[in-house]
């Protein structure tokens, strides 16, 4: 006779692990659910060791991972999700062969408590289920496998351990704090081509990252704390999406308001988020006002270049399809306009360089010119042209590394008038002996602050969605660096600041055209008499523009 024991033992080991191939994927949740349950501890930080009863949400997002290929989770702080897929690699890996559960995190400390949870959970079992499972093949600080071929492994991200490898299940944990999100998922996608699953989560880490970039690809839907459901996603990218906010362990609105009183608004949309947009639109420490940028109306510019027109000695605008200058409002006559421009060093794989034109009449950025030109030709062309289009505008430069040379072709162009640093700080700012805009650890304190306060009570008029964007993805460090989240750049957000100060000294008289006086007038007589003379080779020397 068969000893009854091992007979129990038995249906609950089937319990635990119904065949993959012929269970549905309710009958393998249950399966899951009964394993944890039932044999799986945790430790609970105040009830100590615990046998694992998972949430609703936990559940839900084991259910999607039994049935998606590719999911993408989007969730609040604390709410189990690391013990959830960690025990989740260690139910696929004991109970089913030939089977490699790759664990992607941030660091090495994160990966190795990813793997403790389930080293934690296998030391936990009771002996018959350890007596019956396959041994312990090996066990090291990244890796946990068994002798039926399947293991668990857990890595840094920047070893890119999933590179070249074939794995049944990928797992990347907070997939927006990656300090190379771009590269890791480049090793993981062919994982996912050849039959694999990835299992990507985390918090929201700001918008423009692989993150944010895939959340608005994919496909999903969620219930709000009030049991709404809401569709999520476009549908066209290749991952389920899953969101669960701060109420997904119980919380109730008690809990959520005495931890809104003891955290900042960016830092309640990051742990603890009600909803994807404002977990996106929020986290990561953002510099501006994102809901003051998500209130402004944007306009599809026309795009193309200028045209010198000897005829006339002016500029004209012609629209071409790429051109790399942006135009919502061309000049108007009487108007004073400024310019603020940031370089890059002009390679094909590096920054871009920039420029806003902003109306100083009305405050409204009239124009943007972004591309990847040499320094040299960014002055001599770029900027020349387009300030003498704008009536010409005053052009602050910033000198820091490439902008030298920009502003001396600049220079050498005999463009009227150029930015002149002035001494921060002092009573009168008192205008300094070099020219441009130099960017520092207390001048960009400064214009940041401004084009800030402008945005945000919608002083300036901004039509330019992708300045917007990029503005939304600027951040604050906490010691206080302010910079473009990567992998995206900050040269729109830097121009447009630089533009901003400009307004400032726009109607100074050193930046002020003086006009020829007409015939007939005082002014024309003292010329004529004095002969004063215009500015050499200026090609508008028409309309008059003295030293």
């Amino acid at each position: 006779m068969h000893d009854p024991t091992e007979v129990l033992h038995r249906i609950r080991w089937m319990k635990c692990a119904p065949d993959w191939d012929t269970s549905s994927v309710e009958e393998k949740l249950a399966g899951f659910e009964y394993f944890c349950s039932n044999f799986v501890h945790i430790r609970h930080p105040e009830r100590g060791r615990i046998l694992f009863d998972m949430y609703d949400a936990q559940r839900d997002t084991v259910r999607t991972w039994l049935s998606s290929k590719d999911t993408l989770a989007l969730k609040a702080r604390q709410i189990g999700f690391s013990t959830v897929v960690s025990v989740f690699a260690l139910w696929l890996a004991y109970f089913y062969e030939d089977r490699t559960i790759i664990m992607i995190s941030k660091g090495q400390r994160e990966a190795s408590d990813l793997l403790t949870h389930a080293k934690y959970a296998y030391n936990m079992f009771p002996e018959w289920l350890r007596v019956t499972g396959p041994p312990v093949d090996q066990d090291t600080r990244e890796n946990f496998k068994f002798c039926n071929a399947s293991g668990v492994e857990s890595h840094p991200s920047a070893s890119n351990p999933a590179r070249g490898r074939t794995a049944h299940t990928v797992v990347v944990d907070e997939i927006g704090f990656l300090p190379n999100s771009e590269e890791a998922w480049a090793s993981i996608e062919p994982v996912s081509d050849v039959g694999g699953r990835v299992i990507m989560l985390g918090t929201a880490n700001g918008e423009g990252n692989l993150f944010h970039r895939e959340w608005l690809r994919g496909k999903g839907e969620w219930s709000d704390f009030d049991g709404a459901v809401h569709q999520i996603g476009t549908g066209d990218g290749r991952f389920k999406l899953i969101f669960h906010g701060w109420w997904a362990n119980g919380r109730d609105q008690d809990w959520h308001d005495a931890k809104a009183a003891d955290l900042q608004a960016w830092q309640m949309a990051q742990e603890y988020p009600s909803n994807p947009d404002e977990a996106f639109l929020k986290s990561g420490n953002p510099v501006f006002d994102t809901d003051a940028l998500g209130r402004y109306a944007t306009e599809i510019p026309s795009r193309g270049r200028l045209n010198l027109m000897p005829a006339k000695g002016t500029f004209d605008f012609v629209e071409t399809a790429n051109g790399e200058l942006r135009v919502w409002e061309e000049p108007v006559e009487g108007h004073k306009y400024v310019i603020g421009a940031d370089v890059a060093e002009g390679l094909e794989h590096g920054d871009y360089s920039s420029a806003h034109v902003i109306d100083a009449v009305t405050d409204t950025v009239v124009a943007k010119w972004h591309g990847k030109v040499d320094p040299d030709v960014f002055g001599e062309k770029i900027l020349y042209e387009l300030g003498m289009f704008y009536n010409m505008a005053l052009v602050g430069c910033e000198v820091n590394n490439h902008g030298l040379t920009t502003l001396k072709f600049l220079q050498r162009a005999k463009y009227p008038f150029i930015y002149r640093q002035r001494k921060l700080g002092t009573r009168d700012e008192a205008k300094g002996p070099s020219l441009g805009w130099r960017t520092t650890a207390s001048s960009k304190p400064r214009m940041i602050d401004e084009l800030h306060r402008m945005t945000r009570d919608h002083v300036l008029v901004l039509p330019d969605s992708e300045t917007i964007s990029e503005m939304r993805q600027f951040v604050r460090e906490p010691d206080g660096r302010m910079h473009g989240k990567a992998p995206n750049n900050d040269d729109r957000v830097i121009s447009l600041a630089i533009a901003v100060m400009m307004l400032q000294s726009a109607y100074l008289p050193e930046y002020t055209v003086q006009r020829k006086p007409g015939p007939g007038t005082f002014g024309y007589w003292m010329e004529t008499m004095y002969d004063d003379e215009p500015i050499a080779d200026d090609p508008f020397q028409s309309i008059g523009v003295y030293r």
